[in-house]
């Protein structure tokens, strides 16, 4: 409950102060013995005989702010939810604009109100309302915890994220351009990054809060420093329904690179045991110690169901039109250099002359180690997986009925 403050009266007429301080006491009274709607009338009351210069104004506004969320919680319990909605439409327009606005503390206590409101609307089901709650509570006072019920509240009514959700510095049509590849692992993803970066003269940018062992969500910290910024991501990510939302607001078209599953495994194993990649996973005390066949089984076991998310987890996101995309296969890729690059250009409203993009190939393709791509052969998996190693990655998409996994060829 908002604490009982003095202020400087002088300016008041008397008979106006004697009316506000019984006003307030009233309402502080009617919140103590849970009379919400008498406190919202009392609190109502003296708030229209101020303005927002005058001291005490926004700690009326915040007490108000307490009697409409104890008026909420006593209709949802009682299940009226549509008055309930009608006295957050009410809350929502309240706003601290007099000294306090300079109060951290104050303001902090304001925007958790809303957030506590959000929480009560999420619990009883009203999705719709929670959203509104946490969205009006990061403008109040956008702090990192915030964004839990933000994504939990944007996840369940399956509505879109905006860019002020996580970002009041910059405005839609000051963002930049981002090519992003979201990637399988071993799928020539670094040599189209650097590809694409070469041919575009986009900034290269690496979203995460870290990689190794981590997994490559996108970090909103480095969205909102880089977000005016031309770019060029490629990161090895799922479909998350955060990711999904970060790219929303920040206006995220991703290109979603896959590879054949069973040419990925060999792949996979001949990175993490030619070129020491096990020390990135978390079977780094003993992967060194296991013959091949048991290596592989690992990555079966453990690597290949991730694989399988992810494209179900993107091709889902396709089906709801949640966001644009465009699928791209390792095979195409290296197949056809220039038709492919061709094609992601196109997808981001882009060109380029076709020699500058063959020029561009043969550049990337000269960095040798850097880009980490090989002569491109593709068929390796058929002869090098046993047939029963084959058979229980296959097993693995039955979990994923409705997906369409012939882009990764199963």
């Amino acid at each position: 409950m908002q604490v009982q403050r003095t202020f400087d009266a002088s300016t008041l007429n008397q008979n106006v102060v004697s009316a506000l301080q019984q006003e307030v006491d009233l309402g502080v009274q009617a919140l103590t013995r849970g009379s919400g709607e008498v406190a919202v009338t009392f609190f109502q009351s003296a708030l229209n005989k101020l303005t927002a210069e005058q001291p005490f104004y926004d700690h009326l506004v915040h007490n108000l702010l307490l009697a409409y969320k104890l008026v909420i919680e006593n209709l949802l319990k009682a299940g009226n939810t549509a008055m309930a909605s009608d006295f957050l439409r009410a809350a929502l327009r309240l706003e601290i604009r007099g000294e306090m606005a300079e109060d951290s503390v104050f303001v902090k206590k304001f925007a958790d109100n809303f957030q506590s409101l959000g929480l009560v609307f999420f619990q009883n089901g009203r999705f719709d309302e929670s959203l509104l709650c946490c969205r009006k509570a990061i403008s109040v006072n956008p702090r990192q915890s915030s964004y839990v019920n933000l994504t939990n509240a944007l996840t369940a009514t399956r509505g879109r994220a905006r860019l002020s959700d996580f970002t009041a510095e910059i405005t839609p049509e000051q963002l930049g351009r981002h090519i992003f590849i979201a990637c399988v692992p071993k799928s020539a993803s670094t040599f189209l990054k650097n590809l694409l970066v070469n041919l575009t003269g986009y900034r290269d940018l690496f979203s995460v809060y870290a990689a190794g062992q981590s997994e490559h969500e996108l970090y909103l910290p480095t969205l909102r420093d880089s977000a005016h910024l031309d770019t060029v991501t490629q990161q090895h990510c799922r479909a998350s329904d955060a990711n999904v939302h970060l790219m929303q607001a920040f206006d995220i078209r991703p290109i979603v690179l896959v590879r054949n599953i069973f040419d990925s495994v060999m792949s996979l194993l001949d990175f993490y045991t030619k070129q020491g990649a096990f020390y990135n996973t978390y079977f780094r005390a003993d992967f060194q110690s296991l013959d091949q066949e048991t290596r592989i089984d690992l990555l079966i076991d453990n690597v290949v169901p991730w694989y399988m998310q992810f494209v179900a987890s993107w091709d889902l996101v396709e089906k709801e039109k949640r966001l644009e995309i465009t699928w791209l296969r390792y095979e195409d890729l290296i197949g056809d250099k220039p038709a492919a690059i061709a094609e992601v250009l196109k997808f981001y409203g882009l060109g380029a002359q076709q020699k500058a993009v063959e020029a561009k190939i043969r550049e990337t393709e000269s960095e040798g180690r850097k880009i980490r791509f090989n002569k491109g052969i593709a068929g390796r998996g058929n002869t090098g997986l046993t047939g029963s190693q084959k058979e229980k990655i296959r097993r693995l998409s039955r979990y994923y009925p409705t997906t369409d996994f012939s882009r990764i060829g199963l």
